[in-house]
């Protein structure tokens, strides 16, 4: 990103963001939601691979065809003429992604970590480096959308070659029914958020893909600094959760700490990041991308609130509850065109305000509806929330002040380290000092917990 974004312009980011949209919305009526059932079985004798590759042929082909068909119509919208091309070139996208995804829920439903961590990196360090070589190429937006194919091509290879998976197209109605009913119903939910991002981002780019591009790289950033995080504590511990027995107290347990991670890591980054959001852009992005700063703090405020969101939605999915998902995913399309009708001619950044508090909504529908259902409990709650928010407030506090008195004042980029540096160490002291008790629940499940416990002074902690 940080060399990319000093090559390609803001237009090339706006067709990016219009494409990728686009691709996720088709990508949702994939095989992929009906494999996600393999997941969410808890008895191994249950999981019918062979049904799902042989179900999945047929729907990634038939997608592969309908996205060639809308490169087709685009071709004829003045506006969306330039991307026709790419499209047609991505919809391949579809047909890697029937052994790649296949061999990814293998791995996560055999709790093999090591071996997806190992591909995914290989994956993303070629795709990194692809990236950089097609942008000094003057590919443009191929420069950002075909090295996404690396990351299929590395599973499918492990796939067919060190798993020596081979089809048999053998298939079952009675065996595929379970998962036929599960994907339909996530894919209902899945439409609603897919559509609204669609909407969103055909809505902005008939202004123009440059501001699609501000906006993309604004809403980028703040999922970079806060949506990763839930993203990848959800995808990690996801086949694990659909193991817990739902109602127990090890579900509110689990429950209690995945939020209280996510939360915590991620308020104080939404809050540092409003903060410096100037010198945070120019730094990363560099002065051509200036414009993102204003939007940049309403974005981290979205992206923050998602982050739960989404964490409480896994929470809610693993425990049984589709039907909940399904109204929290319609909320949202209806939410977020709500928001840009009223607001998106007002502004960007009002529009980013507006839909804040549309994911603001949904979290609270998904904590009612965790609770209402024991799957988290009320005090786990209030410690997933409370101490993060005074611990930030606190640090950015702390640091405001401090960072006066240096000779080149707060706010400034000579003073971006030391600032950083005084947020973080005090709010590392606050949730120390004041919530020694969640703060030892967390450190126990981390690596090296005895000795985490001692460093912390934590010893006896109940």
């Amino acid at each position: 990103m940080l060399v990319l974004v000093r090559l390609l312009p803001a237009e090339v980011y706006g067709q990016f963001g219009f494409l990728t949209a686009l691709l996720a919305f088709l990508t949702l009526y994939s095989f992929r939601e009906f494999l996600a059932y393999t997941l969410v079985v808890r008895e191994a004798d249950q999981v019918h691979y062979q049904d799902h590759f042989t179900a999945g042929a047929v729907l990634q082909a038939a997608v592969c065809l309908v996205a060639n068909v809308i490169a087709v119509a685009l071709r004829q919208v003045p506006e969306y003429a330039t991307v026709a091309p790419v499209l047609h070139v991505m919809s391949v996208h579809f047909l890697l992604d029937l052994p790649s995804e296949f061999r990814v829920r293998m791995l996560e439903r055999q709790l093999d970590w090591r071996r997806l961590r190992l591909l995914h990196g290989i994956a993303l360090v070629a795709a990194a480096g692809l990236s950089v070589a097609l942008a000094l190429a003057g590919t443009g937006v191929y420069a950002l959308i075909l090295p996404t194919l690396t990351v299929h091509l590395v599973f499918t290879w492990d796939l067919f070659v060190r798993e020596r998976f081979r089809p048999t197209w053998s298939w079952q109605w009675p065996r595929f029914r379970p998962a036929w009913h599960f994907g339909v119903t996530r894919i209902a939910g899945g439409s609603a958020s897919s559509a609204g991002t669609l909407i969103e981002a055909s809505w902005i780019s008939a202004v123009g893909f440059a501001a699609l591009g501000v906006f993309g790289r604004a809403v980028g950033l703040g999922q970079l600094l806060c949506g990763r995080i839930a993203g990848l504590l959800a995808q990690a511990i996801f086949p694990v959760l659909a193991r817990i027995p739902p109602r127990s107290d090890s579900y509110r347990q689990a429950s209690a700490l995945f939020l209280r991670g996510v939360v915590w890591l991620v308020v104080p980054l939404a809050i540092a990041g409003a903060w410096l959001a100037e010198i945070i852009v120019a730094l990363l992005y560099g002065p051509a991308w200036l414009a993102v700063a204003p939007l940049l703090p309403w974005a981290l405020l979205g992206a923050s609130v998602l982050a739960a969101v989404q964490a409480g939605y896994v929470l809610l999915l693993a425990h049984n509850g589709q039907r909940q998902c399904l109204v929290a995913d319609v909320w949202r399309l209806v939410g977020t065109v709500a928001a840009l009708g009223v607001l998106a001619g007002v502004g960007l950044r009002e529009y980013l305000a507006g839909l804040a508090v549309v994911h603001a909504v949904s979290l609270g529908l998904i904590l009612f509806w965790l609770e209402r259902a024991r799957a988290v409990s009320r005090q786990g709650l209030v410690d997933a929330g409370w101490p993060a928010l005074v611990a930030a407030g606190a640090g950015v506090t702390v640091a405001e002040v401090a960072t006066r008195w240096l000779p080149g004042g707060a706010g400034t980029p000579d003073t971006l380290v030391p600032a950083v540096a005084l947020f973080g160490v005090t709010y590392g002291i606050v949730l120390r000092v004041l919530f020694r008790r969640q703060v030892h629940e967390l450190v126990r499940q981390l690596p090296e917990p005895a000795r985490l416990s001692r460093l912390l002074r934590l010893e006896g902690v109940t």
